[in-house]
């Protein structure tokens, strides 16, 4: 995990899933169908609400920690009670598989809760999880071009005080005579390799500032 975009890119692929895998497993309790499609549908509908619970629950906030960001209080919160949304879906699956279904007004209640809880508390969810994480990327990368910039010009500074004293040395070089003529041209590309660099740090400098 390299940057807070790939993380929410992450979290929404096994999160997201999750909204559309509770109707499903609300439809197929309502069918009352233990044909193999059914099973199937149970069985991908139940990886789906496991995937995310595990997103919400522990990876989300361990990659989080791991990328040095924390999510503002009220938007954490919202992580948890999402997590508290998807237990109902998980109990009736459960139920399910023992073989004990749900009765009609279960069945109702947990409608109810796909339909007006889940749904619109995980788009929520998501919707601000997206914003916070894209937003904070950005001041991110914003804040360390402006670090690159002033090391740029830090490394500017010197590489103009290197060519000056190898400019200075190239004078007392010849003051010297033919005892400096060695000491001269050393001199002499000292102050060519420091132009040389000031130039490619003048390009690098354009380039951040036009990114």
């Amino acid at each position: 995990m390299d940057t807070l975009t790939a993380l929410q890119n992450r979290a929404f692929l096994a999160i997201g899933p999750a909204r559309i895998a509770a109707l499903s497993v609300l439809s197929l309790l309502r069918s009352e169908t233990s044909a193999p499609e059914g099973q199937d549908i149970l069985a991908k509908s139940k990886a789906r609400i496991e995937n995310a619970q595990k997103m919400l629950s522990v990876q989300l906030p361990e990659l989080l920690a791991e990328l040095e960001h924390t999510l503002p209080a009220a938007l954490d919160e919202k992580r948890i009670n999402c997590i508290d949304e998807i237990t109902p879906v998980e109990e009736a699956i459960t139920a399910y598989e023992a073989d004990s279904p749900l009765s009609a007004e279960q069945l109702d209640t947990l409608s109810d809760h796909c339909l007006k809880s889940l749904e619109p508390n995980m788009t929520d969810f998501l919707d601000q999880l997206t914003t916070n994480l894209i937003d904070t990327h950005a001041q991110r990368t914003q804040t360390r071009q402006g670090e690159m910039l002033n090391a740029i010009t830090s490394a500017e500074s010197v590489g103009r005080h290197i060519q000056l004293i190898a400019f200075n040395a190239s004078i007392e070089a010849a003051r010297i005579g033919d005892l400096g003529k060695g000491f001269a041209v050393i001199a002499s590309e000292i102050r060519q390799l420091s132009g040389q660099t000031q130039v490619l740090l003048d390009d690098i400098a354009d380039l951040l500032r036009n990114a």
